[in-house]
């Protein structure tokens, strides 16, 4: 790698590492781009240059920590995957909840600044970072919800997208309680929790049933 190339990556962690400390103490409405320029001791064109705006800096942001997060557990997918017998609904889960435990626990203060940003973000409701967000990350969604509905051959497709949705939600309050000592038992008690979720979703025969019967009853009300 050139002098210039090594200058500019240089450059580009040291606005990431600044934007990211001052959004987790700040929020993001509230910090400035001069204040990230001034603490990472840049100019506003050099911001301009690598991100072209605050919003695409905030996605660079998120995308630093869940770029390595998601390849971890696409990693630990494959390898699952590869295996000559089909992986069990639980190690599936694992593969998918355990790297996002792990890295908010991790002795550094990386993970649990990055989770402190996270849940500014839902908190926030910021549309357009959701929607980024959702769209970079929706081929992590697919490869897991079709590894789960090949545990779950009898389960209805969509409902276990839905489900995965939910054990999203679950994971990133869990994520958020940095403070307990055990990260590996807060994932195994996950993993066995959104299994127990998983395996109870009706037959889609049942649910059929179910929605005629709802129907009928509808009618008979009216």
């Amino acid at each position: 790698m050139s002098h210039l190339a090594t200058q500019s990556t240089g450059t580009v962690d040291r606005i990431l590492d600044v934007a990211e400390r001052l959004f987790a103490e700040n929020g993001f409405h509230a910090t400035s781009l001069r204040q990230i320029t001034q603490d990472a001791e840049v100019n506003l064109a050099a911001v301009n240059y690598h991100f072209g705006s605050k919003q695409a800096l905030i996605v660079a942001v998120f995308k630093r920590r869940l770029d390595a997060l998601n390849s971890a557990r696409l990693a630990r997918l494959d390898e699952l995957l590869a295996s000559d017998a089909p992986p069990a609904l639980e190690a599936v889960l694992d593969a998918f909840v355990r790297p996002a435990i792990v890295f908010t626990h991790a002795s550094d203060e990386t993970g649990h600044r990055f989770m402190r940003i996270l849940l500014r973000a839902f908190a926030d409701q910021d549309a357009d970072l959701h929607a980024a967000l959702s769209s970079e990350y929706a081929h992590v969604m697919r490869r897991f919800a079709a590894a789960i509905a090949e545990t779950l051959p009898d389960h209805c497709p969509d409902r276990i997208r839905r489900q995965l949705d939910f054990i999203v939600g679950a994971l990133t309050h869990t994520m958020a309680e940095s403070g307990h000592d055990d990260p590996g038992q807060i994932a195994d008690d996950l993993v066995r929790f959104s299994a127990a979720g998983l395996g109870s979703l009706p037959h889609p025969s049942l649910q059929t049933a179910n929605q005629v019967g709802a129907k009928g009853t509808l009618e008979i009300v009216r």
